[in-house]
């Protein structure tokens, strides 16, 4: 059995940049951390589309909100019903928001599921969604009949221009999500491998998406433009057929105790996307979906001021990201004391993934006490040279430079992390300045079949791609069947074009089978950097 890196990894510094570790041998049990619970989530019979044990009373308060002197405006007194047409109570919650908003008064559902198309926030309207009651986008058929596509335009709530406005609960926002897509070609719950392949790993996830039935009917949950002092609290939101909560160059957001309940298996299906929008806080919300949890997309803007606070997120692709797209600068980013995982199957990426693609400058980011399970593997930082300018890309690459990741544990994982930066238009883009401290890692304990490139530039040819850890060292051909995916030849931390990354306190249990060293520094793939280091 391969043991962990053994302590004290110091640098010698050969050139510019420097590489440093302090990792635990199985006998330096005084620096690892405690293990931290693991809470157990389970998903629903069958193929498995949802987190069965939802934990709503952690989450939710149910007793009666308590509004003040603020005048409450009944939708069913606009004419809104269980029983009447999507179309028409779109007009009648609609006419119910405008009647709220010359007051700033308050729009109240309640009594049963209202089917309705896109309703529209307006400035100092707080929308009440009671307990048990549900707004509801019409099924797919009924919707996409030709008289009544007009009811729907990209999302259930949608706000433009629109400041001061709120969205409250118990009640439950409803996407309808899974009518709007096609069944999976392998409706089954994807179980981890006995014997781990990543290429195999990476189809029989893709196989049992859900894509939707029509591009053109996608829609959000929520959505807001150009929107300020918004608060989402207290609510469910429910399957969306794509990016669930969309904040899109928007400025002060709160979002607390909302519990986002996905079909696991609809594509695209982000939890909450801040796009362009700054000064967001993100508190004590539970998430499961299919993709990104939640995702920061410098794509239309700067963004800066984030913080994530006490989540549990379940995510199919990647729990905490910054990126793909990323043509604007992103700083001042915290996530602590959260729980990211995967329930009882095989699935995602990486809990933290920090990208920039296209061009940002990504700065100032600190994560810490972060417990992961289940989640294939714990960190990636990709600094890139994609550079689509459809993402604000001005055709340079960016940076990636001052973060810190702490206090991180990690069970069941599959696949080492990685950090790595690029070489662009013979240049190279290093980056800087990580510290990664009081990290515990632990692989899932089965076979394993690797496929490990015997060379050297493959593992980074695909840095002009999409950023994902399952493609560090990919390399793409036509389609992901045929496309050859290969394996970091470390099971630690991979390194590649990199200045002052410290790993402090970075242990790692491998597999029992495992042959691979903990990481490549000081070997020809760190090329920037050598550095004394001991394996054992």
């Amino acid at each position: 059995m391969k043991k962990k890196a053994v302590a004290t990894l110091s640098a010698i510094v050969l050139c510019v940049g420097c590489i440093a570790f302090s990792a635990c041998s199985d006998e330096k049990e005084t620096n690892k951390q405690p293990i931290p619970e693991m809470k157990e989530y389970s998903l629903t019979e069958g193929d498995g589309a949802h987190v069965a044990n939802v934990p709503y009373d952690e989450y939710l308060d149910f007793s009666a909100a308590d509004f003040g002197d603020k005048t409450v405006i009944d939708i069913r007194d606009h004419g809104a019903s269980t029983d009447k047409s999507a179309a028409e109570n779109t007009t009648a919650i609609n006419e119910a928001i405008r009647s709220a908003a010359e007051t700033g008064a308050v729009v109240k559902v309640e009594g049963g599921t209202y089917y309705t198309g896109t309703l529209y926030m307006a400035s100092g309207v707080t929308l009440y969604i009671a307990e048990g009651s549900v707004l509801k986008l019409p099924d797919y058929d009924d919707y996409t009949a030709a008289e009544k596509r007009t009811i729907l335009k990209n999302a259930l709530i949608r706000a433009e221009g629109a400041d001061d406005w709120s969205i409250i609960g118990p009640g439950k926002l409803d996407g309808n999500g899974t009518d709007y897509t096609r069944d999976s070609d392998n409706p089954t719950k994807n179980l981890p491998q006995d014997n781990f392949n990543l290429k195999e790993k990476v189809l029989s996830y893709r196989e049992r998406l859900r894509n939707r039935k029509s591009e053109e009917f996608g829609c959000h949950i929520i959505y807001a433009y150009d929107c300020q002092n918004i608060a989402i609290e207290n609510v469910i939101v429910y399957e969306p057929s794509t990016w669930t909560v969309k904040f899109e160059s928007c400025d002060g957001v709160k979002i607390e105790d909302v519990v986002i309940d996905n079909n696991i298996y609809v594509a695209n299906s982000d939890g909450i996307d801040v796009c362009g929008t700054s000064n967001v806080e993100i508190r004590h919300c539970f998430i499961a979906t299919g993709d990104d949890g939640i995702v920061l997309k410098s794509n239309v803007g700067e963004i800066h001021g984030v913080s994530v606070i006490d989540c549990e997120i379940m995510s199919l692709a990647n729990n905490f990201k910054i990126g793909t797209e990323t043509g604007y600068d992103v700083s001042d980013v915290t996530v602590t004391n959260c729980y990211f995982f995967t329930a009882e199957i095989a699935g995602g990426n990486s809990g933290i993934a920090i990208e920039s693609a296209d061009g940002a400058n990504v700065s100032d980011v600190n994560i810490s006490g972060i417990v992961m399970n289940n989640v294939p593997s714990a960190i990636l930082i990709w600094l890139g040279c994609r550079l689509h300018k459809d993402n604000g890309s001005k055709g340079n690459v960016g940076s990636i430079e001052g973060v810190s990741i702490k206090d991180v544990y990690a069970n069941n994982v599959d696949i080492a992390s990685a950090v790595v930066g690029c070489e662009y238009n013979g240049e190279q883009y290093k980056v800087k300045n990580v510290t990664l401290q009081d990290i515990d890692i632990i692989y899932r304990d089965c076979e394993e079949d690797l496929n490990i490139y015997n060379g050297n530039d493959v593992m980074h040819a695909n840095m002009n791609g999409y950023p994902e850890i399952t493609r560090v060292s990919h390399q793409y051909f036509i389609s992901h069947e045929l496309s050859p995916y290969y394996d970091m030849p470390v099971y630690g931390l991979y390194l590649y074009t990199v200045e002052n990354v410290k790993a402090e306190n970075f242990n790692v249990k491998p597999r029992s089978c495992n042959t691979r060293p903990f990481t490549n520094a000081g070997s020809y793939d760190s090329r920037d950097c050598i550095v004394n280091s001991s394996v054992a």
